[in-house]
């Protein structure tokens, strides 16, 4: 891998796959309502920990407050992997100690 920046010697550059996932969470947060700023350091405090994010804008904070999961710095966390609901054959599935025959 290829090292990046003077004073960032340990760090490697960014993975494609990293880059993706950055651009696919601030896609996400800046659909709740995020301004591009926020949703970038929402994206970030996904990658390296909110600790390390900035805190967000004024106008923005009313929304990340009403986030579900408590972070550092003034941020509630949103994930997307947390929004999606499973499909009701898949929650029958996990409820029951056996799977299920799938319906048509």
């Amino acid at each position: 891998m290829t090292k990046i920046g003077s004073g960032l010697k340990d760090q490697a550059a960014e993975t494609l796959r990293q880059a993706r996932t950055f651009d696919r969470i601030k896609r996400h947060y800046e659909g709740l309502g995020l301004c591009g700023p926020c949703a970038a350091q929402a994206a970030w405090g996904h990658q390296i920990g909110f600790s390390q994010s900035k805190a967000p804008c004024e106008d923005c904070q009313p929304i990340v407050d009403g986030f579900p999961v408590a972070k550092p710095n003034g941020w509630r966390s949103n994930s997307p992997r947390r929004g999606v609901e499973f499909s009701p054959w898949i929650r029958r599935e996990k409820a029951a100690s056996e799977p299920l025959e799938r319906e048509s």
